[in-house]
C-alpha cells in the first residue's frame, strides 16, 4: 500500500498532463485523457468504499454512507457522460429533392396565457418558412380561450383551435389539435419559439426513412438567461442549457435516445397515432412521448439551431421552470420506468434512467455542501482519512476530471460554471425531487412567463435565502475553525485542512448563487438584434430621404445612426424607416442623442400590417442574427463578481432622452406637489423632453415635481424624477417633462 501511495499519484498526474498537452498534437490524446479520468475516479471510489468509511458514531456512519453513495452515483453518471461524449453522431444533412414527395405539415403552437406580442412573433416566423405555402397549416392551439388571440389568428390568416376543457394541459391541447387536423407531419412549437426560414427545409428530409418518428432540433434562445443577464455575462458565458441541447443530445443520437424537449420538433403523425398521441398523466409530456416512440421507431437529431425563443427572464421564473422539469421527469420515471419499459435497448434504458437520475442533482449537491459544514461545526465525520491520503487519491481524480471536461467541452461549459449552476439551484431542486419521489405530491402544470419587462432591480430573497443561510453557516464554520486554532488549540491539520478547502470551494458557488438572485431591470418589452446594416428614413417636413445605419432592431422599434448636420432639427419628425427586404415602416421618434459627430435616433414602430410584420420578423430571425455567445470567455469567478460590482447601479436610468440636450446655464425653483416650500435650482442642460438640475434638496425617484424657470419663455413644467446622484451636499437629478408645453402651476 505504501509503495502504491508513493508512485500512483505521481504517475497518474504525469500521464494526465502528457495527455492534456498532447491533444494539441493529436486528438487521440483526448480519448486517452478520458480513459485516465475514468481510471482515477474508479480507483478513488474503490478507496472510498474500502478504507474511508467512518465508524465512530451513528451520525458518522450515516453521513459516511450518504456521502459515499452520492459519490458512487456521481461516478456512474461520469461513465454515462463520457460514453455520450466519446463520439458524436454527425448526421449528413438530408434534403428533399424535386422528385421527392413533399409531405404536408401542421404546425401546432400550444399556448395558454402567453403574451400576445410573444405569440405574434412565433406566428410570423411560421409564415416565413421556406416550404411550399400550400403544404403548411399553422394552428394557434389556445387553452386560454382568449378573444384577442383569436383575432391575432384571423389577422395573420392562421387557424385558431380551442377546446371546452383543459384536461391534461399541454399534452391534451396537442392531442386535441391532432384530432382536428390531417397533416402528414406535425411540428410542435412553444409559444415563444420563432422558427428560422430553413426549419422545415432542414428537417423534413429525414422522414424519407420510414423508421424515423421524430426529428429534434436544439432549443436555443435569443435573449439572455438570468445567469448571463443578472451577472452582466451575456458575452462571457453561453446559455445554461446550450451544452445539453447541443453536445449531449448529439451523443444520445448515437443510441437512438434523443430526448424530445417539447418544442422545435417534427413528428410523423402515424407514429404518434400508434402510441396514442402525446403522453398524458405527467407534467412533462415531452420526455415520455419521445421515450415511448423510441420503443418502436427511431429519432434523429439535427444539431443546427433552427428555431429560437425566450429563456426565463427572472431568477424566480427559471427556478419554477426547473421545478416543473424536475417533478415531471420523476413522474415519467415512476409511470414508465425506462429500466422495465418493453421495446427499449439496454443503452436506451441506461440513458433514460440517467436522465431521470440527473434531476436529483440538487440532493447530491446538498450532500456535498453539508458534509464539510457538519464536520467543522459539529464534528460529524463523513469520511475517515488524513490530508496525505485524500490528496493521493482525490487529486488525480479531480485533476483528470477537470482537464478532461475542459478538453471535451470546447469552452461551451466548464466545471466551475457547472458548480455554480448546481449550487444555485440545489436547495430548491432538492426539495422538488424529494417531495415528488417520496411524497408523490401532484402539482398543476404552470407556464413559464415570457416577455417580462420591469424597471426595477429586485432581490429575490425568497429564492436566495437558502443559499444565504448556507453561506452564513460557511462563515460560522470558518469562524469556529479559527477559534479552535487560536484559542483552543484543537486544530487538526490532517482532517480540518481538506474540509476547509471543501467549504471554501462551496462558498464560491453560494456567493454567485446570491448574486444571480439580483434581477436586473428589463426595460425593453422586446429583445433587440444588433444589425449594423444600411437603411433609409424620411421625415414629414420634407420629401428628402436620409441614408442611415440601422444599429439595432426589434419588432417594436429600431435605433439608427447618421452624421450630425444642420438638418438634424428635421430628424425629430421622422415618420418612415425603409429597410430592404422589409418595406416602408411607419415610425415615431422616441429619443435622439448626439454622439460626437453623429446623431442617434430611437424609433418606435406604429401599427404594422400583417405583411410588413411578417417581413420584419423574417428579416430579424435569420441564422446569423440568432447566434449568441457559445463559448466561455473571461468567465472565471473573480471577473464575474467584478462585472457585477462595477456595472450594477442602484438607480438605473429608466428613460432615454427624446431630444438632444443642449448645455444651459440658468436658474429656477422647484416645488413638490402638496408642499408650499420653494427651493432654488441650477439648470445644467435642457431639451424639449427633459432637463438636468442641481439642488440641495434630496428628491425621490419616480416622484413628480414642478420646475419654474427664471427665463420667462420657459414657464413652469411638471416633471418626473428619473435618477439622482449625490455629491457632497448637492444633488444632481435627471427630469422627464410630463406635460407637452410650459403651463401654469395649479393653485
Amino acid at each position: 500500500m505504501e509503495y502504491f501511495l508513493n508512485y500512483y499519484p505521481i504517475a497518474m498526474i504525469a500521464l494526465i498532463f502528457i495527455s492534456f498537452f498532447g491533444i494539441k498534437i493529436s486528438s487521440r490524446f483526448k480519448k486517452m485523457l478520458i480513459i485516465i479520468c475514468l481510471i482515477t475516479n474508479g480507483v478513488y471510489i474503490i478507496w472510498r468504499f474500502g478504507f474511508t468509511l467512518p465508524t465512530a458514531s451513528p451520525a458518522d456512519v450515516t453521513m459516511g454512507i450518504i456521502l459515499v453513495v452520492t459519490e458512487l452515483l456521481g461516478f456512474l453518471q461520469l461513465l454515462v457522460f463520457y460514453t455520450l461524449i466519446w463520439k458524436e453522431r454527425k448526421r449528413t444533412p438530408v434534403l428533399l429533392g424535386e422528385k421527392d414527395h413533399w409531405p404536408s405539415v401542421d404546425i401546432f403552437i400550444a399556448t395558454y396565457n402567453e403574451d400576445r406580442n410573444v405569440l405574434k412573433k412565433s406566428v410570423a416566423g411560421c409564415l416565413k418558412l421556406d416550404y411550399p405555402k400550400e403544404l403548411v397549416n399553422v394552428y394557434l392551439c389556445d387553452d386560454g380561450k382568449r378573444k384577442d388571440i383569436k383575432k391575432l389568428a384571423e389577422k395573420f390568416g392562421v387557424h385558431y383551435l380551442t377546446r371546452k376543457t383543459n384536461e391534461h394541459a399541454k399534452a391534451g391541447n396537442l392531442n386535441h389539435a391532432m384530432s382536428c387536423t390531417t397533416g402528414e407531419l406535425i411540428v410542435t412549437l412553444d409559444a415563444d419559439m420563432v422558427p428560422l426560414p430553413s426549419f422545415l427545409k432542414k428537417t423534413v428530409g429525414y422522414f424519407k426513412e420510414e423508421k424515423v418518428a421524430f426529428v429534434q432540433t436544439p432549443q436555443a434562445f435569443y435573449n439572455e438567461d438570468p445567469y448571463q443577464y443578472n451577472l452582466f455575462s451575456g458575452t462571457n458565458i453561453p446559455n445554461e442549457q446550450d451544452f445539453f441541447m447541443r453536445r449531449l443530445q448529439a451523443g444520445k443520437d448515437r443510441f437512438n435516445a434523443v430526448m424530445y424537449v417539447g418544442s422545435n420538433t417534427v413528428f410523423r403523425r402515424t407514429a404518434l397515432d400508434e402510441i396514442g398521441g402525446f403522453a398524458t398523466g405527467v407534467i412533462t409530456e415531452d420526455m415520455a412521448t419521445g421515450m415511448l416512440l423510441q420503443t418502436k421507431y427511431e429519432a434523429a437529431f439535427v444539431g443546427e439551431v433552427l428555431a429560437v425563443g425566450l429563456a426565463p427572464e427572472t431568477w424566480t421564473d427559471l427556478l419554477k421552470q426547473r421545478d416543473r422539469w424536475c417533478r415531471g421527469n420523476i413522474q415519467c420515471g415512476k409511470k414508465w420506468n425506462p429500466l422495465l419499459l418493453k421495446g427499449l435497448t439496454p443503452m436506451q434504458r441506461i440513458l433514460y434512467f440517467d436522465g431521470i437520475l440527473f434531476w436529483f442533482f440538487g440532493v447530491f449537491k446538498m450532500v456535498y455542501i453539508l458534509a464539510p459544514l457538519l464536520f467543522l461545526l459539529f464534528g460529524i465525520h463523513s469520511l475517515k482519512t488524513n490530508v496525505l491520503e485524500i490528496t493521493m487519491f482525490w487529486l488525480p481524480a479531480f485533476l483528470s476530471s477537470y482537464l478532461s471536461f475542459k478538453s471535451v467541452s470546447d469552452k461551451q461549459r466548464s466545471m466551475s460554471w457547472s458548480h455554480i449552476y448546481d449550487t444555485s439551484m440545489a436547495p430548491h431542486l432538492a426539495m422538488s425531487a424529494l417531495s415528488e419521489f417520496i411524497f408523490k405530491k401532484r402539482f398543476d402544470f404552470k407556464v413559464t412567463p415570457k416577455g417580462v419587462h420591469t424597471d426595477r432591480r429586485k432581490f429575490r430573497y425568497t429564492t436566495a435565502y437558502p443559499c444565504a443561510i448556507l453561506f452564513a453557516l460557511t462563515i460560522a464554520a470558518l469562524g469556529k475553525t479559527l477559534y479552535d486554532y487560536l484559542v483552543l488549540g484543537t486544530f487538526d491539520i490532517n482532517i480540518t485542512s481538506y474540509n476547509l478547502f471543501w467549504v471554501l470551494y462551496n462558498a464560491i458557488g453560494l456567493l454567485l448563487a446570491m448574486l444571480v438572485a439580483f434581477d436586473r431591470p428589463r426595460f425593453r418589452s422586446s429583445e433587440r438584434f444588433m444589425m449594423n446594416k444600411p437603411a433609409v428614413f424620411s421625415t414629414s417636413q420634407t420629401d428628402q430621404e436620409h441614408q442611415c445605419e440601422l444599429e439595432d432592431l426589434s419588432d417594436t422599434g429600431a435605433r439608427v445612426r447618421l452624421p450630425y448636420t444642420a438638418e438634424a432639427a428635421d430628424y425629430y419628425q421622422v415618420d418612415n424607416l425603409i429597410i430592404d427586404q422589409v418595406g416602408k415602416l411607419p415610425v415615431q421618434v422616441i429619443w435622439t442623442t448626439k454622439d460626437g459627430d453623429h446623431i442617434e435616433i430611437g424609433l418606435r414602430f406604429k401599427e404594422l400590417d400583417s405583411e410588413l410584420y411578417v417581413n420584419l420578423i423574417g428579416y430579424m430571425f435569420t441564422e446569423k442574427n440568432a447566434k449568441k455567445a457559445d463559448r466561455e470567455k473571461r468567465a472565471d469567478t473573480f471577473s464575474t463578481v467584478m462585472r457585477f460590482l462595477m456595472k450594477t447601479e442602484k438607480n438605473p436610468e429608466a428613460f432615454k432622452r427624446k431630444y438632444i440636450r443642449e448645455a444651459f446655464e440658468g436658474k429656477g425653483t422647484l416645488s413638490i406637489p402638496g408642499e408650499d416650500s420653494l427651493s432654488e435650482i441650477a439648470i445644467k442642460d435642457i431639451s424639449p423632453s427633459g432637463c438636468q438640475i442641481e439642488t440641495n434638496v434630496p428628491l425621490e425617484i419616480d416622484g413628480n415635481i414642478w420646475i419654474a424657470f427664471d427665463d420667462q419663455n420657459l414657464g413652469q413644467r411638471l416633471a418626473l424624477v428619473c435618477w439622482t446622484k449625490r455629491k457632497r451636499k448637492r444633488y444632481t437629478a435627471g427630469l422627464k417633462f410630463l406635460d407637452e408645453q410650459p403651463n401654469e402651476q395649479p393653485a
